[in-house]
């Protein structure tokens, strides 16, 4: 039996097609007897296929894969083990196991499947396990996303909650208004609302009256289109990131620049604490933010009075669209190679 398994660094790539380079490993008698390492630099599925064929590949072990990309594989009788998520080293031992499948490292403790390697059976999964909990020295660690019940989604208690206790003072009164707005905007299967019409049901059920805008100076024409929206049910309060005019050279002591008329808006530190301090101070009873940059937003949250919702999130790349990353070969190349660069 050949596998190939594409690498980023000394892990499995997160996109099959988006790697450094692919391990090749011969198995025999449930060993691995031959390790080789092909650099693979092209990035494009035909290539990949042109190596699995050269080195006469039974197995593709891959993170993510798509569909078509899947199946036209699979078509040229070369099985699929995808979405595995470990090192190079947890997939030998796993093969040896006998444990590696679909989801390896996503749905199965590797340190547990590991451990057990040499006992010459699959190590079964609890029911800690299936939910995605796992006991750290620091407490609990959680990922949801490899839970494998979702008793959730059934209307069942998972193990989460029975092994943390919610604090009742959770759920006060205001608390429990938001969320019964929230349902009654997202539980309507007939009403299907865009974001900019979901916030403002929201804010009409929750009778809110004084609005904030914390938007920055990029996006100062939808913020100025959304002012005049919201304007029809609302008292509005837009406020730039760059209220203050500070220099970006000294943004903690909160000195007017001096009058230059050449002064570029780049050189103007963002201030989300002045953005907070004034909707704080107009008594606001939402905030919503406009394209704040990265951390800029953590900042402005953490210092609102009001509770606070992104309606719009800048990217300066994909047309204000975030997601959109996780979907194009062009940037998650690029993230591939941000992560070279700091390794």
């Amino acid at each position: 039996m050949r596998y190939g398994v594409p690498l980023l660094g000394d892990r499995v790539a997160p996109r099959c097609t988006h790697a450094d380079s692919v391990m090749l490993l011969v198995l025999r008698r449930n060993k691995v007897c031959t390790e080789d390492k092909v650099t693979f630099s092209n990035h494009n599925l035909f290539d990949l296929r042109e190596l699995l064929s050269e080195y006469r590949v039974d197995t593709l072990i891959c993170g993510g894969i798509s569909r078509d990309n899947k199946e036209f594989l699979q078509a040229r009788r070369v099985e699929i083990i995808d979405n595995v998520a470990c090192t190079i080293d947890e997939i030998i031992n796993a093969i040896m196991g006998g444990n590696l499948e679909c989801g390896f490292g996503l749905n199965y403790r590797i340190d547990e499947v590991v451990k057990n390697n040499d006992k010459g059976y699959q190590t079964e999964v609890s029911e800690d396990d299936r939910a995605g909990i796992e006991k750290t020295e620091s407490g609990i660690h959680v990922d949801c996303l490899s839970c494998i019940d979702h008793l959730c989604l059934r209307g069942e208690k998972c193990p989460l909650v029975r092994k943390l206790t919610f604090e009742p003072s959770l759920y006060k009164k205001d608390i429990q208004r938001i969320i019964e707005a929230t349902l009654d905007i997202a539980c309507e299967k007939e009403r299907t609302l865009c974001r900019l019409t979901e916030l403002i049901y929201f804010c009409l059920e929750m009778r809110y009256k004084r609005i904030g805008i914390a938007y920055c100076v990029d996006l100062q024409e939808p913020a100025d289109i959304l002012k005049r929206v919201l304007q029809r049910f609302f008292e509005v309060y837009p406020v730039c990131c760059k209220i203050g005019g500070n220099d970006v050279n000294d943004p903690f002591n909160m000195q007017t620049t001096e009058i230059n008329p050449e002064i570029h808006k780049s050189q103007i530190a963002c201030n989300p604490l002045g953005q907070a301090e004034v909707l704080n101070r107009q008594k606001t009873d939402l905030n919503v933010i406009v394209g704040i940059c990265m951390g800029a937003d953590c900042v402005f949250t953490k210092a609102s009075e009001a509770p606070v919702t992104t309606l719009f999130v800048k990217d300066r790349s994909l047309a204000n669209n975030p997601i959109g990353a996780l979907y194009s070969d062009y940037y998650l190349e690029e993230a591939k190679q941000a992560f070279a660069r700091n390794v």
